[in-house]
């Protein structure tokens, strides 16, 4: 520990990472303020769409349709999510509504702060060794402001993003750390997430491609096991029937598939490519196929393009984790600001930068903070108005912010010295 400051740090050994923490004097009183005011201004954002009420009743009402052995989607056509996701829900069944909200409220919180210091650590290691206990304060503080808006809206809607999201930092993490486990249980964490959303399989597809064999075995066999957990407890079929009522429709277009299809490329919702596409393309038309997978194509060379410019160290881990994280937003069929607590870790990462980057870096870094700033909270309806957030959205905005994220890294991987990027492999 420096000055009072706590360190962030994780014991080796068995299993996930341990958080350790050493809080001493008014630092102890000014991190417990700062959990306390998250909490405080969490319940507020909450409490107020308490009413809808979306996210933990469908859950609980597909873990019902699960005890009786019922099919999930003809159970309740909006629930869209893998079917482990249910078999999860099985525990709340037994609690009344306030609780049940009040243990989702919990574990979102306690999902975030943990996130917030894996998001740290990562962001630390793009220039490691430089960092004082004032430096780490400024980053958590620009950081959570830039990513206030993502974190009130995940717990608004009671989506679970913020597990997987945790689940990839922990991946990442354990990428980093040369424990000869590591790579396994960053597999693990890897395969969880993509269990429970889709969209990290593409960490299924990154992971073979920098050397990490161990990492993706891990990965795909856990992704194996747990989506078949329903099955093996409640019978066969629960599987198949996500990917055949669901997945497969959102990935090949049929709409007509599926008993709810929420990914329409015209709804001013959808903050992904497709909705971005959907600006200028209606579903449905004969252009539309076409001009969406020109666009995932171009959008997917680019990306491959900054991960195969990153090279092999340990910091390289987190230019790629952002990169991908960005890319589970834009590649998923439907992405709405809740979703984007994804962003986190290439928020806090581009503070990094203009932190410590090289002068160039930092006042680019910084121009594109306060211009990332403006136009996520363009959509902000109770600091804007219902008019400007409906332009907003309407020119898909975030979607256009999140990829403009990618400028950063590119701007930093091709200025800075390859020496920089490529020490020693992570595994």
């Amino acid at each position: 520990m420096l000055g009072g400051i706590p360190r962030w740090g994780f014991r080796s050994g068995q299993g996930f990472p341990v958080l350790r923490m050493s809080l001493v004097g008014g630092t102890k009183l000014a991190w417990l303020t700062l959990g306390l005011s998250l909490l405080a201004s969490g319940a507020y954002f909450y409490c107020r769409h308490f009413s809808d009420n979306a996210g933990v009743a469908l859950y609980v009402e597909a873990a019902r349709c699960l005890l009786k052995g019922e099919p999930l989607q003809t159970c309740n056509p909006f629930f869209t999510y893998p079917p482990i996701v249910a078999l999860l829900s099985i525990p709340l069944i037994a609690l009344p509504l306030v609780l049940q909200n009040l243990v989702w409220y919990a574990m979102t919180i306690a999902a975030m702060l943990y996130g917030l210091i894996l998001v740290v650590r990562l962001s630390e290691r793009l220039f490691s060794g430089q960092w004082s206990d004032r430096d780490r304060v400024i980053l958590c503080g620009v950081g959570i402001l830039m990513s206030a808006k993502f974190v009130f809206a995940a717990i608004a809607s009671q989506n679970y993003d913020v597990s997987v999201v945790l689940l990839v930092l922990i991946g990442l993490v354990r990428l980093t750390e040369d424990h000869s486990r590591s790579p396994v249980w960053a597999g693990i964490a890897f395969g969880c997430a993509a269990a429970l959303k889709a969209t990290p399989l593409l960490f299924l597809l990154y992971l073979p491609i920098k050397g990490h064999y161990r990492t993706a075995a891990a990965m795909a066999v856990t992704l194996v096991v747990a989506s078949l957990l329903p099955d093996i407890g409640f019978g066969g079929g629960y599987l198949s029937a996500w990917i055949h009522q669901v997945a497969s429709p959102a990935l090949t277009e049929r709409m007509q598939e599926s008993a709810h299809a929420f990914w329409w490329a015209t709804n001013t919702n959808n903050n992904s490519l497709r909705g971005l596409v959907g600006m200028f393309v209606a579903d449905g038309t004969p252009s539309f196929k076409p001009a969406l997978y020109a666009v995932y194509s171009a959008y997917l060379a680019i990306v491959a393009i900054l991960i195969g410019k990153s090279g092999y160290s340990q910091s390289a881990i987190t230019i790629d984790g952002a990169l991908l994280l960005v890319s589970m937003l834009m590649l998923s069929p439907m992405s709405s600001e809740s979703h984007y607590v994804a962003m986190t870790l290439a928020i806090f990462a581009v503070t990094a930068i203009c932190m410590k980057g090289d002068a160039e870096q930092r006042k680019l870094a910084g121009y594109f903070l306060i211009f990332s700033f403006l136009m996520i909270n363009a959509a902000a309806r109770d600091v804007i108005g219902v008019a400007m957030t409906t332009w907003a959205k309407d020119c898909r905005l975030l979607t256009l912010d999140a990829l403009l994220f990618l400028v950063p890294f590119a701007i930093l991987l091709f200025q800075a010295p390859r020496a920089a990027l490529q020490l020693a492999p992570a595994e």
